[in-house]
């Protein structure tokens, strides 16, 4: 099976939360699948929301929606948040009774990088969307182009993608791994962590004591009413025992570097 991947960058990010009910609109602290497919749409040249309210789902996921890909953020602890405010002026925002465009005041968490926030996107080429698609995004990929410009969540917030990379794929084999990248955690009977005993113990081990562990609540799919599917996702260093293996896979760089385990949602 092959696999390849490329890396996505910015400076600021904001990935909104559609069920938080606050005086402030807060963001999810990792990129999540579905914005993926927005931005692997927007290298393609995929329109999204449409205007048409009869269409539930944007164009790129009913383009895109059977791509499988796992995603490895480049941060170990959730980003640094900073609230901001601003006018939205653009009479779309808030529209009276009258019909007439209202100036609406806006707070909201944007997420910002020590360096700059960089995700790695995997791709399983398992010719499960439309034919030449795949194509295509490889070739835009590795010349590092986009038909349309690429941003974190707001078009203010501009990305890039870049460090196009392709791998040998085989199904994960081990029950007990670790697992580069966010995985879906599901419930006791599918993926757990490993509880570690006195035996594992070794105040010397970096491993052991230094490993981090983040959940987040993320969004994985869309319904069929077009509101998100979520669960939850976790990014650690521990190892996982794996009871349902699906999605997982070892992955060796074609050039050089050390097999390494991701999950594909």
């Amino acid at each position: 099976m092959n696999v390849f991947s490329f890396e996505l960058a910015g400076d600021m990010a904001f990935f909104k939360k559609n069920d938080a009910n606050d005086m402030v609109y807060i963001s999810y602290n990792f990129l999540h699948k579905p914005a993926v497919l927005g931005i692997i749409g927007a290298i393609l040249g995929i329109p999204g929301y449409s205007e048409s309210k009869a269409k539930q789902h944007p164009d790129f996921y009913t383009n895109l929606k059977d791509m499988k890909i796992a995603i490895l953020p480049h941060y170990e602890k959730p980003l640094k948040k900073v609230i901001t405010g601003f006018n939205n002026a653009s009479c779309l925002a808030s529209k009276s009774s009258g019909g007439q465009g209202q100036t609406w005041q806006i707070r909201e968490q944007i997420l910002i990088g020590e360096q700059e926030i960089r995700y790695t996107v995997f791709v399983l080429d398992n010719n499960a969307i439309q034919d030449g698609l795949i194509s295509k995004l490889k070739k835009l990929l590795i010349n590092r182009e986009s038909e349309y410009p690429l941003y974190f969540g707001k078009n203010e917030f501009f990305a890039y993608h870049e460090n196009y990379q392709e791998y040998e794929a085989a199904p994960l084999s081990a029950s007990e791994a670790s697992v580069c990248g966010l995985v879906k955690a599901g419930d006791k009977n599918t993926n757990i962590l490993r509880e570690f005993s006195f035996e594992d113990f070794d105040p010397f081990e970096k491993k052991l004591n230094e490993g981090y562990t983040i959940y987040e609540h993320l969004p994985y799919d869309f319904d069929a009413r077009g509101f998100y599917k979520k669960d939850v996702f976790v990014l650690t260093q521990r190892e996982i025992i794996i009871k349902d293996k699906t999605g997982f896979y070892t992955l060796v760089n074609k050039n050089e570097g050390e097999p390494f385990n991701v999950q594909f949602i």
